[in-house]
């Protein structure tokens, strides 16, 4: 497993299109709890779920309960069932091979 290389950003994984804005992703440990990218006036990307818009950190203490173990972005995926973790990386990689 690659080590992570740049700091996350969900605005320029939208912008160079990996993740799609209204994409919904899901919490690993139970689907039920999910959220959607969406954009923000200010034209960033958060994620929106039933309780408000938050970053994908604060989502992810929220359904855990508690600080992520690791980073947050392993314990969402895509529809896909890539991980946001696992998108993310491999953007770093397909970067680093340009």
């Amino acid at each position: 497993m690659s080590k992570k290389k740049g700091k996350f950003d969900l605005t320029k994984l939208v912008h160079d299109g990996f993740v799609k804005d209204g994409q919904t992703l899901f919490f690993v440990s139970d689907p039920a709890k999910n959220c959607k990218v969406q954009k923000q006036p200010n034209g960033e990307f958060k994620v929106v779920t039933a309780e408000g818009t938050t970053t994908i950190h604060a989502f992810a203490q929220k359904c855990l309960g508690t600080e992520p173990p690791d980073h947050a972005t392993r314990w969402f995926r895509a529809e896909n069932g890539k991980t946001l973790y696992e998108v993310w990386q491999s953007t770093e990689e397909w970067a680093n091979a340009a």
